[in-house]
Formats: C-alpha cells, structure tokens, sequence
C-alpha cells in the first residue's frame, strides 16, 4: 500500500534525523550522541540542591511514583536482541515522537517523572527543537499507542540544561512540558527520581533498560517495547584504557555488561536506567540512555547521564518553572528565551 503524503513525509524526517547521525565515538550507538550547535562549560554541577518553595509537594510525589501496578519484580530479557517487555511493565517508559497529523515516529524514549514532565536526553533535539512537531505517547508497550489506555499528547515546551556540552555529552539532560497534565493509571505512572538514594547505587542493585531501539547494532527498531537487566559499572572500570579511556563525563555512569550480552542502542536515546530500591519498594530513574561506542560490544558499556548531578537544575525546573510563567507565554513560534539559565523552546499554546 502506497503512503500517503503526511505519512511519507514523516517518515522522510525520520529517517533523516537518524541518518544525520555521525558514526563516532559517539555515535548515538547510534542510539545516542551526535554534534548540534549548543555547547556548554565542561565542570561537576552542583548535587546538592537548595529547598525551594514546594518541599511538602515533592515529598508527596516521592511517596506516589515509581510503582508499577500490574508488575512485581521480574527478570528481564535483553533490548539487543531481546524479547518483548510484559505489558504494563514500565508505565513511566514514553515514546517521543516527530508527528504529523495522525502519524508519529519514534526518535527518542523519554521517562514521566510528573503529569506533565518527561526527562530525556538533550542531544534527542538535535535535528528537531520546535516543540510544536514534537508529540509524548505515553501508557503503550506498542509504538503507535491504539491501546484505549494510552494518551498522545503534543509538547508545549523542551528546556535543555544550559550546560550540555556537544563534545564531551556532559549534561546530556533535557525535560519535555506537556500541553496537558496526564492522569495516572495501571499503566501511566510516574518513575521517581533519584534524589537522596543516588549513593545507594552499586553493582548489586537490581537495574533495568527499555526501549524500542533497535535489537542489535545493525538491526531495525522495533514497535513493540524490550528490555533489559543491566548494572551498574563503575568508573574505574568504564574510564579505563580497555574501555572509553576517560572520557566518560563527570556527570554520567555507566550499566550494562561487561561483556556487551546486555545493552541499549539506536531509538533508546532518552529512556531510564532504573534500579529498583528494595528498602524503599519503588524504581528510580538513575540513569539517561546517552551515548556508547557501538551496540552491545565487550567492553563498551552504555553511559548515561545521571540526573543526580543536575539535583538543583531538574528541581528549579519541576518545581519552580511553572510558578514563574515561562511556559505559558504566549510567543511568536520558535522563540528561544533564556529563563533560569536554560534554554527554553515554547510552542503557541
């Protein structure tokens, strides 16, 4: 069946932003990592961040996030060359998607840490900063989200850490404004994040990968969501001369395998690294998929970014933007503006 012109269109786009990728060092894995014009200051960002006003509400949040309803603990299967994840398995787990009309393509997973923020990676708006083209399929393992529990919602708005640096992926952080607020249910839910239970983070922790990347490092994506159960690397290990020989940022860690068995790629730039907290019976989201040298290769484990190092930039823009009004101005489109040290891009609402 021939595609029609909105959906041939998209699928141009698609392939475009994929393909613009540069086979490097950091290569997006191709999942992850390729230049753009924003750079930043290298440097460690502060951990510890100040108590702003709303402190009752985030301790709220804390108590009601990172539970998923329709799953108890379970082993996972491998994203590279892996099977499928269980339904409602991840019900923080989000598709960002280039649309167009009814049709959408996936370029990047995102996390839901509130109704309507998802955290991602910032080089995922490489090719495309204009919220308005941007859409979040949330509540789906499949990635056109028909199930009637699912929602797509457009993008009012990306803020990128200031500080994302095109070299060296420090910072690789980026938080996603959704138009409207989701409503939780057995398969939306948010992921908590790691503020305070980062140290907690070892070898031993229980920790997972999803996404619909693709399944090996040449192979295609896949529509239906996969997983994986990884650990945690350490530095030492991962900054080594066998492996990224230092390069691994101040501000990112490293999970997977040693030996390459497990591991993100292509389509899972964005997604979580999330470790299970037994202690505190809920996921945190640890880790942002950033970059790596190939696809599940011996090793080269993947690198995320870790959003406990940008402690203070995620709270002032979860808990303090919206009070501020800066995502609800009504500007001409593709606007940048400069609020709370960060780039800001709003769309019309």
């Amino acid at each position: 069946m021939a595609l029609g012109l909105p959906s041939a269109a998209l699928l141009f786009l698609a392939s475009a932003l994929i393909c613009s990728e540069h086979y490097s060092l950091f290569s997006e894995r191709s999942r992850r990592g390729s230049s753009w014009e924003q750079a930043g200051g290298l440097g460690w960002p502060e951990a510890v961040s100040r108590r702003p006003r709303g402190q009752k509400a985030r301790e709220a949040h804390a108590k009601d996030c990172g539970i998923a309803p329709l799953m108890h603990m379970f082993k996972g299967s491998r994203i590279v060359g892996g099977t499928e994840a269980q339904t409602g398995a991840w019900p923080w787990l989000v598709s960002l998607q280039i649309h167009s009309g009814r049709f959408g393509a996936h370029v990047c997973a995102g996390s839901l840490v509130k109704n309507r923020w998802v955290l991602t990676a910032a080089h995922c708006t490489k090719d495309a900063r204009n919220p308005v083209i941007w859409r979040a399929v949330i509540g789906t393992n499949n990635i056109k989200g028909s199930e009637p529990y699912s929602k797509k919602i457009k993008v009012n708005a990306i803020i990128i850490h200031p500080d994302f640096n095109v070299e060296s992926y420090d910072n690789d952080i980026a938080l996603f404004h959704l138009k409207k607020a989701v409503r939780y249910n057995n398969y939306i839910q948010p992921i908590c994040l790691p503020f305070g239970v980062f140290q907690r983070l070892n070898k031993n922790t229980t920790c997972f990968i999803s996404g619909w990347g693709r399944t090996k490092e040449e192979g295609n994506v896949t529509k239906e969501l996969h997983e994986a159960e990884v650990h945690y690397i350490s530095r030492s290990f991962c900054n080594s001369e066998r492996s990224y020989g230092g390069i691994v940022p101040n501000t990112s860690i490293c999970a997977g395998d040693e030996d390459g068995i497990f591991d993100s790629c292509r389509g899972d730039s964005g997604g979580p690294l999330m470790c299970y907290l037994p202690e505190r019976k809920r996921y945190f989201v640890m880790g942002i998929t950033s970059y790596g040298y190939g696809c599940g290769r011996k090793n080269f484990p993947g690198v995320y970014s870790a959003p406990s190092f940008n402690q203070k930039w995620l709270t002032e823009q979860l808990y303090q933007s919206s009070n501020k009004g800066i995502l609800n101005i009504n500007i001409l489109l593709g606007q940048v503006l400069i609020a709370l040290g960060s780039v800001v891009l709003l769309a019309t609402p």
